[in-house]
């Protein structure tokens, strides 16, 4: 500073024109302003490196302390970003499925579908997942895009000699036929409107159809493809398991089977 003063004091007056003074007091100030802040942290400089160190080190442990909480909110995000449930989404995250009823910034409740991954209806019981768990585990969408879904129902059958494939192909047919009639066509209508207003290159099929799978030597599953709407596949899989079974499955008579005769009464009765 004293050396500013004293040069301002010799060089001034020798300047000629008022532009060349300005100049001049302007970059003998800024000079010497960056030459005390380098003095200051020259002289400083072991306490800035501790006090440096303290912060890093006092914000490397707030981000581990919180790490949970910081990824839970990074779920949120992802999950607002890019849509993955709402309200009322009956959805399959890892290995719990059920309905969405409520969704805060840490975590998801659902009221849960099962039991098991075979069975469609509420059991009643709540689940609260972290949203973290949207950062590296799959949500699956029943609801995302439409009313309806293409469920797949699986009968597994013996193979025995007297296997009729066709004969269990066709009954399987006409029981999802019998069961789904009254909602087909609209199935037909959602899968075209998937096609116009999401861009499916290949929309799911509503037509019913029967595949042949062999799981195991001794054993075909033949695994029934129909649409369904949301919430009521465990419903509509019952009625036509039953529906199947009751055409399938020899009766009595045709088998030659006696029924059994009723009890004969006791003469005490």
């Amino acid at each position: 500073i004293v050396i500013r003063t004293i040069a301002n004091r010799i060089v001034t007056p020798r300047l000629g024109s008022a532009e060349e003074r300005r100049r001049w007091l302007a970059g003998s100030r800024n000079t010497t302003a960056l030459l005390v802040f380098l003095g200051l942290a020259a002289v400083w400089a072991n306490a800035i490196h501790s006090f440096l160190l303290s912060v890093v080190a006092l914000a490397a442990a707030l981000v581990i302390a919180t790490k949970e909480l910081i990824l839970c909110l990074s779920g949120s995000a992802v999950r607002a970003i890019g849509s993955s449930y709402s309200l009322g989404d009956r959805i399959e995250w890892g290995v719990v499925r059920g309905d969405v009823i409520d969704i805060s910034l840490l975590t998801t409740t659902l009221l849960e579908v099962g039991p098991g991954h075979d069975f469609h209806m509420p059991t009643g019981r709540s689940i609260i997942v972290p949203n973290s768990k949207l950062l590296d585990t799959p949500v699956f969408n029943e609801s995302k895009i439409g009313r309806y879904v293409v469920h797949t129902l699986r009968i597994p059958l013996e193979l025995t000699p007297d296997l009729d494939l066709n004969r269990a192909e066709q009954a399987a047919l006409d029981s999802i036929h019998v069961v789904c009639r009254e909602f087909l066509e609209p199935a037909h209508e959602w899968k075209e409107s998937l096609e116009h207003t999401h861009n499916f290159i290949h929309s799911p099929s509503a037509d019913p159809r029967v595949y042949l799978r062999v799981a195991d030597p001794r054993c075909v599953e033949m695994l029934l493809r129909f649409p369904s709407p949301v919430r009521r596949q465990g419903r509509i899989e019952q009625e036509i398991l039953r529906h199947f079974l009751r055409t399938y499955l020899p009766h009595p008579d045709v088998a030659g089977a006696e029924r059994p005769r009723p009890p004969e009464s006791s003469p005490l009765q």
